[in-house]
Parts: C-alpha cells; sequence; structure tokens
C-alpha cells in the first residue's frame, strides 16, 4: 500500500454511494530506482513482495500472502469445543510507466479470498467463502502548470458464497457483484489558497443473488443496471488557517430514471495554535443495498434498488476538536448524528419460486433510523512509547413498519461502548506492541417459545420456534488482548527483525452468534465462539 485514508463521515463530493463511511486505498506502484523484496514467515502466514524498475522512469511490483492456520487449529480443535478451517491469500500487482510532459500511465490488479469452514457440532456446518477481483488501469494528464487531468477505469468482481447444513436441511446464499467503471476528474489550482476539482464517471453493474432452502431455490434475483455521476468540489484556504471546501454531487440511476443531488461542506478553523474546531456535513444515497444477516456476521451481500423502492438516504454532521497542547500528544472529540431514511432490510417471507422479482419483492422498505454518539481520541506521537487510545459512545436505531410490531430496535451492528487501545514501545533493537479491544455484545433475536404444527396427513408433528421482539437480547461484550516483541539485526548485510505474537493472549473465546435447536423437545441455546489464543513466531527480512 501507498496511502490509506478512512473518511469516518460527512465525507467529500468526490465519493459516493454509501451511507456512512469510505475507506480509500491506493496501491503502491514499486520503486523506479532499484530491484527490492521484502517478506516475512512466520509459524501461521507467509508473505513476499517483489518490486524495481522498468524501462525509462518505470516500475513494477507484485506481492503476494497466504496464513495456513488450519493446522494449528485442526490440532486443538475438539468434538466439545469445535473451531473453524480458516485461510485467506491474496496477490497484488501493479505496473507503472515514467511520469513525463504527456502523462503517465498505471495498471494494477488485486485477487483475494477468505475461506472458514467450521463444523459447529456434528448435525451443522457452516461454510464461507468471499473475495474480490479486481483490474484498474489510470493515465494522469498534465495540462500546464496549474491544471491535472486523470482518467481510470476499473473493473471488479466480488463474490460471496455461505453454505449451511442446520440438522440435515442445507441452506446457501449465493451472490455475485460485477462493477465496471469508467471515469476522470481534472483539478484547478486557481492559487496557493484556492483549488477546483470537477469529474465524472459511469458505472455499470451486474448482480446475481440466490437464495436456496432444502436445495430448492426461494430467491433467484439477476440484474443488469447502470449509474452516471458527476462532482465538482471547491476547497478555500483563508488567512490565519481555516479551510472550507464544499461540493455538490449529482447522480442518475437508470432504475427508475432517477436524479439525485447531494451537497457536501466540510471545513476546519484555529481556535487557538493548539486548538482546532472541525465540522462537516453532507447528504448521501445509497443504490447497491448490503444484505446483513441478522443471524450471524458473515459474508456481505448486496443487491440493488430499483425503481420499485427509493434508494436509502442519510443526512450526516459532525463537530468535533482537534487539541495538540504539545507536538508529543494530540487529543480528538467529535459528535457525530446521521438521519437515516428510506431503509430496507430482506423480507424473508419472500414466496417461494419467485419470478420477475422487484426490490419491493426482495426488500421491506420504508424504514427510518438514526446514528449518533460521540468519540474520544487521545495519541501519543514521540518518544520511546507511543500509541493510541480510543472511545466511542453511540447509538443505532432502526424502525419498519412490518418489523417488530412497528416497534424501534437496534440493529446487530449497534454498539454502545467501542474501546481500543495500541501501544508501542521501543529500546534499543527491540520493540514491544500491544492491543487491547472491548465491545459491547452484538445484539440479536432469542427464541423465547416453541411450538409445533402438526401435518394433517402424517400426523407428525413439526417443532418451530417463536422469536421475541427483534434484537432484544446481546451476546456478552467482546475482548481480547494482543501481545509482541520483535528484535532487528543484520544477516548477511540485510536487515531482518525476528518477532513473538500472540493473539487474544488470554484465550478469550468471544460469542459468534447463537444457534437453537429446534428438534429436540427442549430447545437449547448453543454459542458458536470465535477463536482462541493463537501465538506465531516469525522473521521479517529485506533483500
Amino acid at each position: 500500500l501507498d496511502e490509506v485514508n478512512l473518511y469516518k463521515g460527512a465525507y467529500p463530493a468526490r465519493y459516493g454511494g454509501r451511507l456512512g463511511a469510505v475507506l480509500d486505498v491506493n496501491s503502491s506502484t514499486g520503486n523506479r530506482k532499484k530491484f527490492q523484496g521484502t517478506a516475512g514467515v512466520s509459524t501461521i502466514a507467509a508473505r513476499l513482495t517483489l518490486e524495481g524498475p522498468v524501462g525509462d522512469g518505470g516500475s513494477w511490483i507484485v506481492g503476494g500472502r497466504r496464513t495456513y492456520l488450519e493446522p494449528l487449529l485442526n490440532a486443538i480443535s475438539t468434538p466439545q469445543n469445535p473451531l473453524p478451517a480458516y485461510y485467506f491469500y491474496d496477490i497484488n500487482a501493479g505496473l507503472s510507466s515514467a511520469v513525463t510532459s504527456r502523462g503517465g500511465l498505471t495498471l494494477g490488479g488485486y485477487f483475494g479470498r477468505d475461506v472458514v469452514d467450521y463444523p459447529l457440532d456434528e448435525d451443522t456446518e457452516l461454510k464461507l467463502e468471499w473475495g474480490n477481483r479486481i483490474l484498474n488501469v489510470g493515465y494522469r494528464v498534465p495540462m500546464g502548470e496549474t491544471l491535472l487531468g486523470k482518467l481510470r477505469f476499473s473493473l471488479s468482481r466480488y463474490v460471496s458464497d455461505t453454505d449451511l447444513r442446520l440438522f440435515t436441511t442445507p441452506i446457501s446464499i449465493d451472490n455475485r457483484l460485477q462493477d465496471m467503471t469508467l471515469g476522470g476528474d481534472v483539478s484547478w489550482i486557481i492559487g496557493a489558497s484556492h483549488r477546483v476539482t470537477a469529474g465524472a464517471l459511469a458505472t455499470h453493474y451486474q448482480i446475481f443473488y440466490q437464495q436456496s432452502f432444502n436445495q430448492d431455490v426461494t430467491l433467484d434475483y439477476r440484474a443488469r443496471t447502470w449509474e452516471a455521476a458527476a462532482f465538482v468540489e471547491d476547497q478555500w484556504t483563508f488567512a490565519g488557517g481555516t479551510s472550507v471546501r464544499g461540493g455538490v454531487r449529482l447522480r442518475y440511476l437508470n432504475d427508475g430514471a432517477r436524479y439525485l443531488v447531494e451537497p457536501r461542506l466540510s471545513g476546519v478553523r484555529p481556535l487557538t495554535p493548539e486548538l482546532r474546531l472541525k465540522f462537516g456535513a453532507g447528504i448521501y444515497h445509497q443504490y447497491l443495498q448490503l444484505v446483513a444477516t441478522e443471524g450471524f456476521s458473515a459474508g456481505d451481500f448486496y443487491v440493488p434498488i430499483d425503481e420499485t423502492a427509493l434508494p436509502s438516504r442519510s443526512w450526516q454532521s459532525v463537530l468535533g476538536l482537534d487539541w495538540t497542547p504539545v507536538p508529543r500528544y494530540r487529543v480528538v472529540v467529535e459528535g457525530y448524528y446521521t438521519g437515516l431514511s428510506a431503509l430496507v432490510t430482506l423480507d424473508n417471507n419472500s414466496p417461494p419460486e419467485p419470478s420477475g422479482l422487484t426490490a419491493q419483492d426482495i426488500f421491506i422498505t420504508g424504514g427510518r433510523g438514526h446514528q449518533s454518539g460521540v468519540e474520544f481520541f487521545v495519541e501519543r506521537r514521540i518518544g520511546a512509547v507511543t500509541g493510541w487510545v480510543g472511545y466511542t459512545l453511540g447509538w443505532t436505531r432502526r424502525t419498519f413498519d412490518e418489523i417488530n410490531g412497528g416497534k424501534t430496535y437496534p440493529p446487530k451492528y449497534d454498539r454502545r461502548h467501542d474501546f481500543n487501545a495500541v501501544a508501542q514501545y521501543r529500546r534499543g533493537k527491540w520493540k514491544f506492541g500491544a492491543n487491547a479491544v472491548y465491545a459491547s455484545g452484538q445484539a440479536f433475536t432469542p427464541a423465547s417459545a416453541q411450538w409445533a404444527l402438526r401435518d394433517a396427513i402424517t400426523g407428525t408433528f413439526k417443532p418451530q420456534v417463536l422469536a421475541a421482539e427483534r434484537n432484544s437480547s446481546r451476546l456478552l461484550p467482546y475482548h481480547r488482548l494482543d501481545v509482541s516483541a520483535a528484535r532487528s539485526f543484520g544477516l548477511f548485510g540485510h536487515p531482518v527483525e525476528f518477532y513473538i505474537q500472540v493473539f487474544n493472549l488470554y484465550s478469550r473465546r468471544n460469542d459468534w452468534f447463537v444457534q437453537y435447536n429446534i428438534e429436540n423437545s427442549i430447545v437449547d441455546p448453543v454459542i458458536v465462539r470465535q477463536l482462541p489464543v493463537i501465538p506465531s513466531i516469525g522473521f521479517n527480512f529485506e533483500f
């Protein structure tokens, strides 16, 4: 990676298509001066990156990694405490031409997969597989000293497969999303304190979503659709350090020939040399909908909103203070509120063997909600001990007329408390690290009663579970501690680092989700748990 930017909220007009946050990831283009490599190998994973110059001023880079946790997890798994077989792998590659007065061309590719196979008990097994394939092309076009143009093309294919064998009954969810985008933008530097950026893009989607229960297809959705967008941003920096960025994004959805207008505004104003006021606001719409599996956190599924329903909408506002009393320390306090409308959630009562499905058939629509909270962040940036502590106190709520009797409920990802702490201590050639996490338990819907339905022909009873109010219970809080120690040294003139890492030091088996065995006369909830302590030893080296 070359650069990663996280916009937690009220993100600028150049981005779109999401109600909440944006993570902008830029890949490295490689070393233009010399060939070099970095590698790492441990008891649970291996990685290798190679890069170097090509042609007159160009560069290339290729890297890959793969975990091999399966033998360790299989060794410590028992019938009483089963563990998942989990691994992931990915490959990155890039090629960049020389940057000249006529421009520069970059090519990039990515392929990655995650696979989880979890034998929950002798009658139940869960298998998840998800990943991305991405191809991107970029071209930078200098147009004088004050203008810079960029053209880009990207093709991505997201795959998510979930297979569940629940007490001999197979259940599967398959999702495919292909995204082909062509766009460009122009930046105009008017002066040292003024910059205008404008751009446009067009995206074509192919979507496939299918649900099967006991080998019968219960939902089969396929769509081809496209959208176009244009944006303009204007950023000013005034005397005294105050900066303001305003912008607007215009979108056209071919489903229903709909136009969306999304204004954005953000800025920073110094109150004192050490204290800054930050603010941001904007309107956002989401066309591709994330289908969240309420029972457990697993693969993500995406389907679009067609002309039969409105795209989901959010109005975000953020206000914060950024205080740097001395260069060593930084303190940030931010409050946020997001109003949500036109929300959708998957309708699990869709009729069998559906045909000609629309968004109105797949989703329960017209939901409302909000997200609000306050974040605290303290960072130590200089010295032998560095790190940060972050804490968020937040609320998230949803309301649908057709769900939970119209009562407001927390979605599964509602977190009242979210705490993270990261610390690193350097002493000579040694480096010690620790990472602590604590979060409120995930909300879930428990069983409140059991009942049985008698088959009029066979006379047998089919047990059923009566669900309580939506997400009226919570799993136990999630927490863990990771620690590490590393020592650097030289080997044959090359830097090498030896390290020891322990994930989940005190082997906290955090809750993943709850399942109910309805085949028995007494419904017994079973807590499916996450990974135990995982130690590793390895080396990092450069050449």
